[in-house]
């Protein structure tokens, strides 16, 4: 843990690294929001992987990295004169004070949840102003959680349930198991690579040539 004197105190350092590393006009100036979109999906898997491990440690790791995403896309919105990390910061704690309004009062005890999320809720959609239920969805996620969160939206709209596709649930549960399967061969040939590497490192192979692993995973 780090100095409780001291919170933020990292926070900052790690801003001011990378306002340091922007300086030096390298590699990170090159880089734009969609250069580095995959970076931001990848390290959000890797998170959900320390969570799903119950791995404390490991997770901190990836949050860490996850938060060098934040940094790196407020870098690059500051430099084209559009926001930066204090923005960020300060839209999140706007939001924060405006969805849980009981932190303007003095009150110090728990919380009924139910209202906490009632208000939450309230008070969001009085932001969004939505003027359609698929309004705000992520559309560029995968298909199936997708078809999922349409379907929510649609439901809790109040649309009878005769009135989503069938069709929709039919494909979803068809990718679903695609992408189950894919998975098994994917875990199978991921558990067939470590094992060809621990049987090299045995034999004393630390880098293996094509035919080391021709012969390794054979």
């Amino acid at each position: 843990m780090t100095d409780p004197q001291q919170p933020g105190r990292p926070l900052a350092e790690a801003v001011d690294i990378m306002d340091r590393l922007w300086s030096y006009s390298g590699w990170e100036v090159t880089q734009t929001h969609r250069s580095l979109a995959h970076y931001l999906v990848e390290e959000t898997y890797e998170v959900l992987d320390a969570i799903e491990a119950d791995q404390p440690q490991h997770l901190c790791e990836e949050l860490g990295d996850l938060l060098l995403q934040v940094l790196f896309h407020s870098r690059i919105a500051q430099a084209a004169g559009q926001f930066d990390v204090d923005d960020v910061a300060a839209g999140l704690v706007a939001k924060l004070r405006h969805r849980s309004p009981h932190l303007g009062t003095e009150l110090d005890g728990p919380i009924d949840v139910a209202e906490q999320e009632r208000a939450w809720e309230e008070r969001k959609a009085l932001e969004k102003a939505r003027r359609s239920v698929v309004d705000g969805v992520a559309m560029s996620q995968p298909a199936t959680s997708l078809a999922e969160k349409i379907v929510h939206r649609a439901r809790t709209a109040g649309v009878p349930a005769e009135l989503v596709p069938e069709s929709l649930a039919t494909l979803s549960a068809q990718v679903a198991a695609a992408q189950n399967a894919l998975r098994g061969e994917i875990d199978a040939f991921a558990r067939r690579l470590q094992t060809a590497e621990a049987h090299a490192r045995a034999e004393g192979v630390e880098v293996l040539s094509d035919e080391d692993w021709r012969r390794y995973l054979a």
